[in-house]
């Protein structure tokens, strides 16, 4: 994905980074690769913890989800270790170690599309509190924010272009999208802020490792081929990309010299999209049946209507929260949105690789956790 020039670069930079989310799925994702680059001798990572060992402790549990090895977990220092909570910036933004950074990615976020209480105070006021902790200082050349590109909400135009402001009066779904935006809109009002607005579509799995780091998702998918039926027909298209793409494209974006934009989809894009149809191809095989052929396109009464088959589909369930499940999730699948990469491509990251060439990967790990137990991570 990174081009050669710009990978030999990398033992060159100067670059002291500070990664924030370092414990969550695209955060862990970001810091696995990190560890494999010159760049990880100078990169401090922001994580909450009652010590920096504690910090610590709980980076090198998400390191060993991405199957990285010991001897490599071993490289992780506790002086690398920042304490601190986006929701209080004020208990760290006097530590010293943030005057000498000067690349941020920050991928901290309460991603829950539940009613968490801490989405507003993490996604959009300590975000922006965060941001100008770091700018105070006078190092910072950029402050990469990941966002998502839901963060538009329902667009009539498809495919969607990066939109930096698509307006007050958007209807959200869920608060997590509402709370993103609102997030970039306080770090674009920051002035002199060096803001790089990442937005990634749908991250679902790893092109390697499937469904191990985290299952986020997928069952999603997992739900509608139990049922044979979803909001939306099967062959609606859905933008999707694993973990490990993700990951890759917001370092590049981090540490490309100069970009031509500050704001980017990390996207499948228009070509690079999947059909639900063509995921259920590559993931029956695994399952051991044939593709289905009896599947029902139904409106969120349908699947109300369904509620008492679906201990038969799932197993122990909760029945309200699998509903709410559908109606969330069955309301973005239904709205069948693929979002631009023209300008992710010409910074000279190379296309995602397509759901259907990993979700099979992506089964296959999930087989040992029920459907119910693997969404809980969503709605935390």
């Amino acid at each position: 994905m990174i081009s050669d020039d710009f990978r030999s670069s990398l033992s060159s930079q100067p670059t002291k980074l500070l990664v924030t989310g370092g414990t969550g799925f695209l955060g862990g994702a970001i810091m696995a690769r990190l560890l494999e680059t010159p760049l990880w001798e100078n990169s401090r990572f922001l994580v909450r913890g009652a010590t920096a060992a504690v910090g610590a402790e709980r980076l090198r549990e998400t390191l060993r989800k991405f199957a990285v090895d010991e001897a490599k977990i071993a490289k992780l220092q506790v002086d690398q270790v920042i304490c601190g909570d986006l929701a209080d910036v004020q208990s760290f933004e006097n530590d010293p170690r943030l005057g000498s950074v000067d690349v941020v990615i920050n991928s901290a976020a309460v991603t829950s599309f539940g009613k968490h209480p801490q989405i507003w105070p993490v996604n959009s006021e300590g975000t922006a509190a965060f941001a100008a902790a770091v700018h105070k200082h006078g190092n910072l050349r950029r402050f990469v924010q990941v966002g998502t590109a839901m963060a538009v909400g329902p667009r009539p135009e498809n495919p969607v272009l990066e939109i930096a402001e698509p307006g007050v009066d958007v209807r959200h779904l869920v608060d997590y999208t509402a709370s993103k935006i609102e997030g970039e809109r306080r770090l674009r009002a920051l002035p002199g802020l060096p803001l790089v607005v990442t937005r990634p579509s749908i991250v679902v799995g790893h092109s390697k490792l499937g469904c191990a780091p985290s299952g986020s998702i997928f069952w999603v998918f997992r739900m509608g081929m139990k049922m044979r039926a979803f909001m939306c027909p099967l062959d609606a298209h859905i933008d999707v990309i694993p973990v490990d793409y993700a990951a890759e494209a917001v370092i590049h974006l981090a540490l490309k010299p100069a970009l031509a934009h500050d704001l980017y989809h990390i996207s499948a894009g228009p070509l690079g999209s999947c059909s639900f149809r063509e995921i259920d191809h590559a993931v029956a095989p695994v399952m051991k049946r044939l593709p289905i052929s009896d599947f029902r396109h139904l409106p969120y009464e349908g699947f109300v209507a369904m509620q008492g088959q679906f201990k038969e589909f799932f197993g122990p369930c909760n029945r309200r929260l699998m509903l709410l499940a559908i109606k969330l999730y069955g309301g973005f699948a239904g709205l069948g949105m693929v979002f631009d990469n023209t300008r992710l491509l010409a910074e000279g990251v190379r296309p995602a690789p397509r759901f259907d060439s990993y979700a099979a990967l992506c089964q296959q790990t999930s087989m040992g956790i029920s459907i119910a137990d693997q969404m809980l991570p969503d709605f935390k």
